[in-house]
């Protein structure tokens, strides 16, 4: 059984309680449910779609092919989500950052 270490910070002591069965379900069901909270993913697809906004307007500076490759990134984010209901199912690197689609330099 899982345990947690208590410390009291009056007497300095620490005990190790065992979590019970009731406790360990609940925890397990807290995560199924966050892995199925995909809100952030969305919220932080949102955000580089606004923030790239800019480069498929009519007064871009950017050049025809540049806009392309633009269009093709924001495509990606849009798709980005496609095909996946978990967030455990979403790439992450080394750090467990999720990987995102690459912005065009």
């Amino acid at each position: 059984m899982p345990t947690e270490l208590i410390h009291n910070i009056t007497t300095g002591e620490v005990t190790e309680r065992e979590f019970t069965a009731e406790e360990i379900a609940a925890g397990e069901a807290r995560l199924a449910a966050q892995d199925l909270d995909l809100s952030d993913i969305r919220g932080g697809r949102s955000e580089r779609l606004r923030v790239s906004d800019w480069t498929q307007g009519n007064d871009s500076p950017l050049s025809d092919s540049k806009k392309a490759e633009w269009a093709t990134y924001r495509q990606e984010l849009r798709d980005f989500p496609v095909g996946k209901t978990k967030v455990s199912e979403f790439a992450v690197d080394s750090d467990g950052q999720m990987i995102w689609p690459t912005e065009p330099s």
